[in-house]
């Protein structure tokens, strides 16, 4: 029975290439163990070519790293065949990236997640440590199963992230709206498919047959259908996935109780809040020449932003837009930074509309940084075109998805860090923010509505109700009008993170719960 002071080995598998925190959660930890004395092996998804920061290697470097290589599947994708049919297929998405080689997991079909889970307990059994003390899954997925077969007897823990969570609670939710609309998601997907002309009559009729109420109409209309039509299937899936995961842990309280909820856990499982490297993520004090051209370099040298159906770089700027960021008394407009990607849950739309009413409140007007949307991946509307329609362009400025080992002088070269996700699983991005005594303004929802601490004494940064442009509009007119007050809000968000979220406490709960899964395994 391994003791938190005996060598382990810990082997470690995530499916997805490195695109989200989860990524970073694996690579910091690992590093943490290894540190320790403790061996390591990671099975990852890997995409691209070295440099890039989806490939695996790259991302991973220093790491025994054996990667589960995407790109034949992608190759497929583009030449028109099933990515998920190949011999080493693409992973489904959490999340409804639009036309990709990794579409919701509702539209994959139960022939090619039998594939999907065939192809991984290959990738297992080939590239496993010999004699694993603990296997470390992240993520709810047909992962689970793999493993199951793979790693027989080895002690397993999993980590549930939050998208899995959304994912889950989402094909519930449209389960039971097909079962309130008496009818079937298989019919939903024929009917109210999104190339049919006549489904937002189809879909009148529906909800008027069955009496729904608005909300259920108003989700009813906006479902892509077609995307949720194997809901049920993937529901069992994952349930069953949660029987073998070993011990599961939550990065959130929140999260804690919607797991137990979801996955019908007899006991809520333990709450690993992630941590953040505090050597890296730490206060600068950047002076306007270093702050400008930080900027510069963003924005004219190395331009990453994209438009929709672009490449990376397509969003450019000029010497002209920078000097924009210039108040007429020679000093940097206030910046406020944006961090993450384009989905749903991060609320772009909300912030983009709170900064187009608080940039008229203030003197100098702020400017916005867009920092993050991967490449090619967003939900809804994109956010140049609102930002367009608000008629904000010219103080919206998309610096692009840009490597992790940059967003600590992002942050620092900010004045203020603002994501109105809401039910954001953990956000470490915040913690982050904190930890470089970059306030962040954030929703009393989630995550952050645990780690941030919105008013008093001791408070870290600033919480606004969700969904509400006006009352983060109005924050971000405060947090800025009072210099004092952000200041003394920096320090205590610094001083909170040293003492409550190091990666080494992190890793000090990690490894009591690999001793609690051996134990009971």
């Amino acid at each position: 029975m391994p003791s938190n002071d005996a060598p382990m080995t810990v082997d470690t598998a995530i499916q997805f290439w490195p695109r989200g925190g989860s990524a970073q959660v694996v690579r910091y930890h690992l590093r943490e163990l290894n540190s320790r004395g403790h061996a390591t092996r990671l099975h990852a998804g890997s995409l691209g070519a070295p440099g890039e920061p989806s490939h695996a290697p790259t991302f991973y470097q220093g790491l025994d790293l054996h990667p589960y290589d995407h790109n034949d599947a992608r190759t497929a994708f583009e030449r028109g065949d099933n990515p998920q049919a190949t011999p080493w297929p693409f992973h489904p998405s959490y999340e409804d990236r639009g036309h990709c080689p990794d579409p919701l997991y509702s539209a994959i079909p139960p022939a090619d997640a039998d594939h999907l889970t065939r192809a991984w307990r290959r990738h297992l059994t080939t590239h496993r440590s010999p004699h694993p003390t603990v296997l470390h899954l992240h993520h709810l997925s047909h992962l689970q199963t793999s493993a199951h077969t793979a790693y027989p007897d080895v002690p397993r823990v999993t980590t549930l992230h939050g998208t899995e969570l959304k994912l889950l609670a989402g094909l519930l939710e449209r389960a039971r709206l097909a079962r309130r609309a008496q009818t079937s998601l298989t019919d939903l997907a024929h009917l109210l498919n999104s190339n049919n002309p006549y489904r937002h009559t189809e879909a009148t009729r529906i909800a008027k047959t069955a009496h729904l109420t608005e909300p259920d109409t108003l989700l009813l209309t906006g479902t892509a259908w077609e995307k949720w039509g194997h809901s049920t299937y993937w529901i069992r899936r994952l349930r069953q996935a949660a029987h073998h995961a070993g011990l599961p842990i939550t990065v959130s309280e929140q999260d804690q109780n919607l797991a137990a909820d979801l996955l019908h856990l007899h006991t809520p499982p333990p709450v690993v809040p992630n941590g953040v490297d505090t050597h890296a993520f730490r206060p600068r004090a950047l002076n306007h020449h270093q702050r400008l051209q930080n900027l510069r370099h963003w924005l004219t040298e190395d331009p990453r932003g994209w438009a929709p159906g672009q490449e990376p770089g397509s969003i450019r700027y000029t010497d002209r837009d920078l000097a924009r960021l210039t108040a007429p008394n020679g000093t940097l407009r206030p910046l406020l930074l944006w961090v993450g990607r384009f989905l749903d849950f991060k609320r772009v739309p909300v912030l983009l509309k709170a900064f187009a009413a608080a940039r008229t409140r203030l003197d100098p007007a702020p400017a916005l940084l867009m920092w993050g949307g991967y490449p090619g991946e967003y939900e809804g509307r994109h956010p140049v075109g609102i930002a367009t329609d608000l008629g904000i362009s010219d103080d919206v400025y998309f610096l692009g998805w840009r490597g992790h080992d940059e967003l600590p002088t992002g942050l620092t070269t900010a004045d203020l860090m603002v994501a109105p996700a809401v039910n954001e699983p953990f956000g470490m991005v915040y913690l982050e923010a904190m930890a470089c005594g970059t306030p962040p303004i954030a929703t009393a929802t989630g995550g952050p509505a645990r780690t941030i601490t919105g008013t008093g004494l001791h408070a870290t940064g600033w919480l606004v109700a969700p969904d509400n442009p006006d009352d983060l509009a109005h924050t971000l007119t405060a947090a800025l009008g009072d210099r004092q007050e952000l200041g003394r809000r920096a320090t205590n968000a610094r001083t909170h993170v040293e003492n409550n979220y190091s990666w080494a406490r992190t890793t000090d709960h990690y490894l009591n719960l690999y001793t609690t899964a051996a134990q009971t395994s």
